[in-house]
């Protein structure tokens, strides 16, 4: 069992912190597997009020507690952080209650519903002296952070522009009612336009001037959220960046991006679905001769297990800021929800910063 005083910001610390995991939906339960493979943590707690989902997570971890309201786990003094696997619009709630009890918050993508609501959150954890750390993977998988870092080189010279896209079947059938509700933060932009932005803001710079965007229920008009988006990005160092995500009902899937530099270009791709030819990797054109050649990318994803590790390591030594920064799932929501005023307006969005 872990100590009993929380581990705030401004302190180093060499025990193992005690984890809180809120929620089991479609990726909580597996919170446990990553939290038991890292160093300097362990899981105190589980939070689920639907007994057939934690029924087979108790035979699995007998060690665990697990309580059906998740203010009970935020009440015990063992737990230092939470991670916060709950429906997005449940987001807000829970990680302001994880401030005023004491506790770190690393949540889940997107770091809510709206940016007000980013604010929020961000205002909460301040006052409480704890950090708040929104989950955008996709930055440790092994294929993006090649790209970034032959980018980064300088070898192929500088950014110039930015492609980012990602295609596939949308399957509403699939899915909890609420990721079909833009109110309850459903919709491609939010499950998978923020992944988009998170890559394109990490390899391209946080300084976006502008949006202009195209965002509609194209493919399946009967969802009041969206299926497809086309976002054009303009930065203050002057990169350009498009976004397109497209959700079908019948297509191809095609998941990556491509970035363009004054002297070659780069190629990054993630395999995705069933679709033929899929592959994952980064492959870089330098040559006259206008051919791709692949660049060595070791693709054992363990994007999950590294995120938390390096949060949990950024917890103990007491850094002033997340491995991924505070404020940048604010700094998501700010650019998609700008995509959907563009829409609504017809205009490009300002961003003010």
């Amino acid at each position: 069992m872990t100590g009993k005083t929380p581990a705030k910001s401004s302190g180093k610390t060499t025990r193992t912190l005690g984890v809180a995991v809120l929620g089991t939906g479609r990726i909580g339960g597996s919170y446990i597997d990553v939290v038991n493979k890292i160093k300097g943590a362990e899981v105190v707690v589980v939070a689920e009020p639907r007994e057939e989902q934690v029924a087979p997570l108790k035979k699995k971890h007998p060690g665990i507690e697990f309580v059906a309201d998740y203010k009970e786990a935020l009440a015990m003094p063992e737990v230092d952080f939470i991670i916060g696997t709950l429906p997005h619009w449940l987001h807000k709630k829970a990680a302001i209650d994880a401030a005023k009890a004491g506790k770190h918050i690393y949540i889940e993508k997107p770091m809510a519903v709206t940016l007000a609501e980013c604010d929020e959150m961000l205002a909460a954890a301040k006052k409480a002296g704890v950090k708040l750390m929104t989950a955008h993977t996709q930055r440790y998988y092994p294929a993006v952070a090649k790209a970034k870092a032959v980018i980064d080189s300088g070898d192929l010279g500088n950014l110039v522009m930015v492609y980012d896209y990602w295609h596939k079947p949308y399957q509403p059938e699939t899915r909890p009612k609420w990721m079909l509700d833009r109110k309850l933060g459903g919709g491609m932009g939010q499950m998978d336009g923020t992944h988009q932005l998170d890559r394109t803001l990490w390899i391209a710079g946080n300084d976006v001037y502008s949006v202009s965007a195209k965002v509609g229920s194209i493919t399946h008009p009967e969802l009041p959220c969206d299926d497809t988006g086309m976002l054009f990005l303009r930065f203050k160092s002057g990169i350009a960046a498009t976004l397109a995500r497209f959700a079908w009902d019948k297509g191809a899937t095609e998941y990556g991006a491509d970035y363009f530099l004054t002297k070659g270009m780069v190629r990054m791709r993630i395999a995705y679905g069933r679709g033929q030819g899929q592959a994952t990797g980064v492959w870089i054109g330098d040559t006259p001769q206008g051919t791709w050649k692949e660049i060595p990318c070791d693709n054992n994803d363990n994007s999950l297990v590294d995120e938390v590790q390096a949060f949990v390591d950024s917890l103990r030594r007491g850094d002033a800021d997340t491995p991924v920064p505070q404020m940048h799932g604010r700094n998501v929501m700010e650019i998609l929800e700008a995509s959907e005023t563009s829409q609504e307006t017809g205009r490009e969005v300002i961003i003010k910063k």
